[in-house]
């Protein structure tokens, strides 16, 4: 928990009037029913702690992953990952993050005593790595950060350059919290992806894909087993509570249910993509659950104060004030920022 800190993420519904929030990328279709049952059921279990190896959920994530079970971490929620990663790469050696980025990887890196270093990626070119990346000598970093698709601005990555970044032998730490709500989820085939470069670590997040993020449940895939068995070591052992394992083992047979809700949020994102761009807002065209845009004058607050909640994306590396990150939610939803959004800039 935060205390006496600001929280610089979207989700924070609780400290006044109810709002409709766009600043937290959750699926918009809500949670399956079946994970909402295993939820129900597995109240009558927390009389015990939670099952410390995992054992059912990595199992039920290695099938639905197509790899080796024995190559899964399970976390409480991807950000816990992502610290434990951060903790047990070597010192003396710097970080790069692709940016702009989410902000829990150059926390991570301070927490773990990592100087962080940053690959700013650029309007002028859409937000999208290029192999000018290649360019650096990525043997100078301990990892590289980066998320396909990224945080904010919804671009995913080629898998070719992830390939010939993995070649050079830096540890890679592969964000796909948001590809399952893509068009393209299975775009860097992980089992032959991990399978050969064992330097990457692929990183999933069951929160945003199936809107349980009370839940807190993350996954990462490595084949170093000895690399993950060194995050373990980071963490406590019953990080990963009874509700979420059995909420993620639902959620693992729920593949049909995930590809219908992409399907649905690549709709309503294109149709709220045009709706923002025919008011004069500048909307850059990812493929997420959520778009990156620009608006040059104050929109932001107004908004608030109409009960509509954006992600402020001015703190972000890269980016400045004018940037902001809306979720795709439902279609009333989208209809009522638009209207929203329209009576402001009247």
């Amino acid at each position: 928990m935060y205390l006496n800190r600001q929280n610089l993420h979207g989700g924070d519904v609780y400290g006044g009037e109810p709002v409709t929030d766009f600043s937290a990328s959750i699926n918009p279709t809500g949670m399956p029913e079946a994970v909402r049952r295993a939820l129900r059921e597995s109240a009558d279990r927390c009389d015990v702690y939670p099952d410390p190896y995992c054992r059912a959920l990595r199992r039920a994530v290695g099938r639905a992953e197509g790899v080796p079970e024995e190559t899964v971490l399970c976390g409480a929620g991807a950000s816990e990952l992502i610290y434990q990663f951060a903790l047990s790469l070597p010192r003396g050696k710097p970080a790069l993050i692709l940016a702009p980025a989410f902000s829990e990887y150059a926390a991570a890196l301070r927490a773990a005593g990592v100087e962080a270093e940053y690959h700013i990626l650029t309007p002028e070119a859409g937000f999208r790595l290029t192999g000018d990346i290649l360019n650096r000598d990525l043997s100078g970093y301990s990892a590289v950060f980066l998320a396909s698709p990224a945080n904010p601005t919804g671009i995913t990555v080629e898998p070719r350059l992830i390939r010939d970044m993995a070649a050079t032998k830096v540890r890679i730490l592969l964000d796909l919290s948001f590809l399952d709500l893509t068009q393209s989820p299975g775009m860097y085939a992980l089992p032959a992806l991990c399978g050969e470069y064992p330097n990457v670590c692929a990183l999933r997040s069951p929160t945003k894909s199936f809107a349980i993020p009370g839940v807190r449940l993350g996954y990462m895939i490595c084949s170093d087993t000895r690399f993950l068995e060194g995050m373990s070591q980071r963490g406590q052992c019953w990080n990963v509570s009874v509700p979420a394992q059995a909420a993620g083992g639902a959620a693992m047979a729920c593949a049909d249910w995930l590809r219908a809700a992409a399907r649905a949020v690549a709709a309503e994102r294109e149709r709220l993509s045009r709706g923002l761009s025919a008011l004069g807002i500048t909307v850059f065209p990812g493929e997420a659950n959520y778009l990156l845009a620009y608006w040059e004058g104050e929109l932001v607050s107004p908004l608030r104060r109409r009960g509509i909640v954006l992600r402020d994306c001015a703190d972000f590396v890269g980016l400045k004030k004018g940037y902001f990150r809306v979720a795709v939610r439902t279609r009333e939803e989208n209809d009522r920022l638009l209207a929203a959004v329209g009576e402001v800039l009247k």
